[in-house]
């Protein structure tokens, strides 16, 4: 529990420099472009992305499970303007399957050809800020929100448990976009951190895992 704490301290402090930087980034992007002008650049004010790809499990998570696969929905409300940080609200998905490896279960004997599937849907509010202005673009973003951790455990008898726990985390990255004309491709890779306590087939104080995703942003 003292090492969640610490953690959430330290993602904590991390979150704030990010946005600490995000606004020095505007604030000179402001300097370069002239102030961008909401409108007036013909970026919307409201746009809406999706995309897949896959997610690769780090530190702890990588004993257990499996590459995953991963699915995005986001809206980016660009209220301040061209070349100022948006805001991001997306909604995530990921699953992955167990490693047959995996012994050390909180429901009982697991089957070890077969252990189950953990799966994470999560929803985070952030921000999302372009380095450098142009048609081919590097961008940052940061969020933090819920996610809901549920495993399909099989055990070895055959039967099947669910167990499912909703959890505090983080995320932050970055990636490259295209714009084609009011369509842009993007490729990003994230880093997320979802705090829990022991739940599925592994015991854990967080599920760290890194989503590679390439979408379509309308």
């Amino acid at each position: 529990m003292q090492n969640s704490v610490i953690r959430g301290r330290a993602f904590a402090r991390v979150a704030a420099i990010v946005l600490a930087l995000a606004a020095n980034s505007a604030t000179a992007l402001c300097q370069f472009g002239g102030g961008g002008g909401g409108g007036g650049g013909g970026e919307p004010m409201v746009r809406v992305g999706f995309g897949g790809g896959v997610t690769v499990p780090v530190s702890d998570a990588k004993d257990a499970l499996q590459n995953g696969v991963n699915g995005t929905g986001f809206v980016l409300v660009n209220f301040l303007g061209a070349g100022l940080p948006a805001l991001r609200f997306a909604f995530t998905y990921d699953r992955f399957d167990y490693k047959p490896a995996v012994a050390n279960s909180s429901v009982g004997s697991v089957s070890t050809s077969n252990p189950g599937t953990s799966q994470i849907l999560g929803g985070t509010a952030g921000i999302k800020i372009h380095l450098v202005p142009g048609p081919v673009s590097p961008f940052v973003m940061a969020g933090m929100g819920a996610f809901n951790v549920r495993d399909l455990v099989n055990g070895a008898s055959g039967t099947q448990s669910t167990l499912s726990n909703t959890n505090f985390g983080v995320d932050g990255g970055g990636g490259i976009e295209a714009k084609f004309g009011r369509v842009s491709a993007f490729a990003e890779a994230r880093i997320q951190n979802v705090f829990t306590q022991s739940s599925g087939l592994i015991k854990r104080s967080s599920i760290q895992s890194i989503p590679v995703t390439f979408g379509i942003l309308f």
